[in-house]
């Protein structure tokens, strides 16, 4: 495993406990896939939640099709400790999302969210999922894009030229590398989810205590109280209620793993030349 995967399943190992308090912007792009996939009039027998956390979209799936088998993946076995806690009745797999153990055409619906931007290999990921996908399977996912956390980025740039985020893909990229793994018709698009808190350490807290302020490839650093200070001060705040937006730039993708149906010509009458 690449030492910047470590990194990231510490991280999260750590951070298990405090997870569900502090991921409020997680937990909402959770309830709106589940609002997305209302649009699709389809009730999936075997599911998939790729990087699944403390599995509370997994437990939204589990409510929306009760009769379904639902496994999650994730790469820290403490979020699924805490999975196995809340809903003892899902099927947990502790692996990387680059290196999926699974047969072909095992599941119905693939779903990952707040995963994908922790991962180098995308296209691999997704040709992984298509096989992994039954005939008119779906794949939904979401992840962050550009704008993310863009009010630390600003607020950085005060302090030092040292990079401190996370650089996140755009849409386009995401939405071509479906095309280039043989899924159909993908459906892309993006919203903006700004979440407020009233200090600057709610801000740090929302990143800190989810695991979610790893940089990739650099290692751990930790901020000064002189440089906290001067973030505090120099973090674009939102002048109607003087509160500190964190904002996500949340990129939903959707395709299919279509059949490809095959033309019987073994009746058609030629047409004659003219």
């Amino acid at each position: 495993m690449a030492n910047y995967k470590k990194r990231i399943q510490q991280a999260f190992n750590m951070k298990a406990s405090s997870y569900d308090e502090y991921s409020v912007a997680q937990r909402e792009v959770g309830r709106r896939m589940i609002e997305r996939l209302d649009l699709l009039k389809f009730k999936p027998l075997n599911i998939l939640d790729l990087g699944s956390g403390t599995g509370y979209l997994a437990e939204l799936l589990l409510d929306k099709f009760p009769e379904s088998n639902v496994t999650c993946l994730d790469l820290a076995e403490n979020m699924l400790l805490k999975c196995r806690e809340k809903t003892p009745n899902l099927n947990l797999i502790i692996s990387d999302i680059e290196n999926m153990p699974f047969r072909p055409a095992s599941f119905d619906l693939i779903i990952s969210s707040f995963t994908l931007h922790w991962c180098e290999e995308i296209e691999k990921i997704f040709y992984d999922v298509r096989k992994s996908l039954k005939g008119d399977g779906i794949f939904m996912f979401t992840t962050v894009g550009p704008n993310t956390l863009r009010e630390l980025q600003e607020a950085y740039t005060y302090i030092d030229i040292e990079q401190h985020v996370n650089s996140f893909t755009d849409m386009h990229m995401y939405g071509d590398s479906l095309l280039k793994c043989g899924f159909d018709d993908p459906v892309m698009d993006v919203e903006e989810i700004i979440v407020e808190y009233s200090s600057f350490k709610g801000v740090l807290n929302s990143l800190k205590k989810t695991g979610a302020n790893t940089v990739i490839g650099q290692e751990p650093s930790y901020i000064s109280k002189k440089s906290y200070i001067e973030l505090s001060n120099v973090y674009p705040k939102n002048n109607d209620n003087d509160k500190f937006p964190v904002t996500y730039e949340m990129i939903y993708g959707m395709s299919w793993n279509r059949v490809k149906k095959n033309i019987d010509n073994t009746g058609v009458i030629p047409i004659k030349k003219i």
